[in-house]
């Protein structure tokens, strides 16, 4: 298969990772100074208060190495949450090399060209792992780059030695995901099963870390082979053995999967279930919900909204009864100033409101573009051009995205909003109801505004839309992250979506950035429009 048709099919995988990677592992080693302080004195008190706050959150991450330094600092912040993402990326590649493609025609027109099953997964395998040891290699430097930025290099063979095991961890989920993949029937259940199966082996590692007997059943986790390196802080070690079963892991599961997807059919699943034998049917859904606008869409895609509200759900509560936690922390380490911007009030309301809108931003964002990921989809497999057909005037089909999104969007944010306002008075977090339905109800322009320009992105060039979006959202997410932190100038913080939103939980409304926010929405969707009307479906 040829390398650039097996980058165009990674690419967004490619760029999210590289983009996320790099300048992650920049701002947690770069800013150590701006964060602990500059003096030896108040970074090893700065380590103290880390390896306190490490202590209370050893289920999620493993317990910090010299968090005094800027290497034990990435270690704990940088490659400890890497373990997620990282092995996420991997597992969801190997579902889209096999079951997306499958659903695409692809693979039928690949093995109708003589290319042979097992030489196509082989190939996809390797040309993964090339990737994906390029990913790793890049965070490794800008990691060593940002070390040298704040004074205190990394030790490069340390960074390798980690590299190493963080590779061989996203091969191992690859290498999961492609095994799985032969037993589902299809994309999204082969990624459900395989993100089941990624969290109870998180679960397992988390356990093990909290419980003061690990228990023998927790080291059956590939995270805990993960983590039995830790080579980036300052006396830390590389586990070569640990990391040699990760890649054998990977190249077994790997290796299971080719025999399967040698022996089963194309798009049916290894073990195959006698099903109930039913009528054909050719007749309209006697649906009523799929015959009204913007509730047909709602109703096909409840299951993912009902997942996502989840989502939102269960990351509010958790950010409320962290609050506390985080609050005892930033009382410990006064270099900590700076993230509070600030802003006046009760410490732990200013908290909830940066840690939990923040949160909230982020994800309403990320939801933006899945939505902007779909319109685009929907030009090339023929979804749109069935719409018009009914027909349905290209407006009529903007509009709809638009309210159906809206719409969604809406229930998400207020039931989250509701579970904060169940959870805070236990906790003493003292909050305006008034003002967090303010907040709540801002999230809605601030996420139209990234849909206004996705949806102009996808009229205009639908296959560039999510590259191009993702890409400004990053830009915009670390303007206004790194603005308060490096003392930035007020106008380089405007240049920031999330900049533009404010902090409405803790003080008045940013008008002028809920003006431009709106403005944005009417522009990008009127020109979303524009662009809609002039241009061929599919061109």
């Amino acid at each position: 298969m040829s390398p650039r048709l097996l980058l165009r099919l990674h690419r967004i995988g490619l760029i999210a990772m590289a983009y996320f990677g790099i300048f992650y592992v920049l701002v947690n080693s770069a800013a150590f100074p701006v964060i602990a302080g500059r003096t030896r004195a108040a970074q090893e008190a700065f380590g103290h208060s880390v390896t306190v706050l490490g202590a209370q959150f050893s289920w999620l991450l493993p317990l910090p190495v010299r968090p005094d330094t800027a290497a034990g600092y990435l270690q704990w912040r940088g490659y400890g949450f890497f373990a997620i993402i990282f092995a996420a990326w991997g597992l969801f590649s190997a579902c889209g090399a096999v079951r997306r493609d499958e659903e695409r025609g692809l693979v039928e027109s690949w093995l109708s060209s003589g290319v042979s099953r097992l030489r196509l997964l082989v190939s996809r395998g390797l040309f993964f792992a090339a990737l994906s040891a390029e990913i790793v290699a890049l965070t490794g430097a800008a990691g060593w780059l940002g070390c040298l930025i704040a004074g205190t290099p990394a030790d490069v063979a340390g960074l390798v030695g980690e590299s190493a095991a963080l590779w061989g961890l996203t091969l191992a989920c690859f290498g999961i995901g492609l095994l799985i993949s032969q037993l589902a029937v299809e994309f999204r259940a082969a990624a459900a099963t395989g993100s089941a199966l990624l969290v109870l082996m998180f679960l397992l590692d988390s356990i093990g870390r909290s419980s003061v007997h690990r228990a023998p059943f927790t080291d059956i986790s590939v995270f805990f082979l993960f983590n039995q390196s830790n080579a980036v802080a300052p006396g830390g070690r590389f586990d070569l053995t640990a990391t040699i079963l990760l890649f054998v892991i990977g190249a077994t599961a790997t290796v299971a999967a080719s025999v399967a997807f040698v022996r089963r059919d194309i798009g049916a699943g290894l073990i195959r279930t006698r099903g109930r034998h039913t009528p054909e049917l050719h007749e309209v859904s006697s649906n009523p919900l799929l015959r009204t606008p913007i509730v047909r869409g709602l109703w096909i895609r409840r299951i993912g909204a009902l997942a996502w509200t989840a989502g939102m759900t269960v990351t509010a509560a958790s950010v409320v009864l962290l609050v506390n936690i985080t609050a005892a922390f930033f009382a410990s380490t006064p270099t900590l100033s700076p993230y509070l911007r600030g802003l006046p009030g009760n410490v732990h309301t200013v908290l909830l409101a940066l840690i939990w809108l923040s949160f909230a931003q982020a994800l309403v964002a990320i939801f933006a573009i899945t939505y902007v990921s779909r319109w685009s989809a929907d030009d090339s497999s023929g979804v749109l051009e069935m719409q018009l057909a009914q027909p349905v005037p290209r407006w009529g089909v903007l509009a709809e995205r638009a309210a159906e999104l809206t719409t969604t969007l809406t229930v998400m944010c207020f039931v989250a909003m509701a579970v904060i306002l169940a959870l805070a008075p236990a906790e003493d977090i003292p909050i305006d109801v008034g003002r967090l339905l303010t907040a709540t109800a801002l999230l809605m322009p601030f996420a139209l505004t990234f849909a206004a320009v996705g949806a102009l992105l996808a009229g205009w060039r639908p296959r560039a839309a999510v590259v191009v979006l993702s890409t400004i959202t990053v830009i915009s997410y670390l303007v206004f992250e790194l603005g308060p932190l490096f003392k930035w100038p007020s106008w380089a913080d405007d240049l920031s979506v999330f900049q533009l939103y404010g902090t409405p939980l803790i003080t008045p409304v940013f008008v002028g950035g809920l003006i431009a926010m709106l403005a944005i929405v009417v522009v990008g969707f009127g020109s979303a429009g524009v662009a809609l009307a002039r241009r061929d479906v599919a061109a």
